[in-house]
């Protein structure tokens, strides 16, 4: 259904029942679920970047959602979520950046997806500070949520490393000042690759 003023309240009508069946019993069925959210990526990054805020608050209100019920079987969605959730906090809408930023970080929380980490290593190339803020706190959140044995597998180490390098340099005060609790919370979690 293409967005319009005429179909603005069904969509957003139909995204909050589809948040009502994640909160109710769908999330019982995590593969079944999964697919079928997956099959609606499309129109849900539509709503995410609506101009509408009533339609985004109601896509990021279920991206929270699904993060929280699904957990770990929240992964598969990422691919087809993050980079819309990423690009959200290059806007200029600080209501809309926050939005995305909670999302994110309740996905760190919640449901630990290991393809978070490149994602936001990525995202820590943009030109858009605020985005690059963002990438840098839900990093921030990822260290001090995942498993730690999670983190140790090489790849994500990796990530991390060049996540720390990449903000300890940013032309951003807050990026850097994000940077020390980074480094920090991974000098914890890794003082053999620190002292490496």
């Amino acid at each position: 259904m293409e967005e319009s003023e005429e179909t603005w309240d069904r969509i957003t009508s139909a995204i909050q029942r589809l948040t009502a069946l994640t909160k109710g019993s769908a999330a019982d069925f995590p593969q079944d679920f999964v697919v079928e959210v997956r099959n609606r990526a499309r129109p849900i990054n539509n709503a995410l970047n609506s101009e509408r805020s009533r339609l985004s608050g109601s896509a990021i209100d279920l991206v929270i959602s699904l993060a929280t019920q699904l957990g770990h079987h929240f992964g598969p969605l990422l691919p087809h979520l993050g980079p819309t959730l990423l690009g959200l906090a290059t806007r200029t809408n600080k209501l809309l950046i926050s939005r995305a930023k909670s999302s994110l970080l309740a996905i760190a929380e919640h449901a630990q997806p290991p393809l978070l980490l490149p994602q936001l290593r990525e995202a820590l190339n943009s030109k858009s500070v605020s985005q690059r803020l963002v990438a840098a706190e839900v990093a921030l959140k990822c260290l001090n949520c995942y498993d730690p044995s999670g983190l140790e597998v090489n790849a994500r180490a990796e990530d991390i490393e060049s996540i720390i390098r990449s903000t300890a340099r940013d032309a951003s005060a807050d990026v850097r000042k994000v940077s020390k609790k980074l480094f920090e919370a991974y000098k914890l979690l890794f003082p053999q690759r620190v002292n490496a």
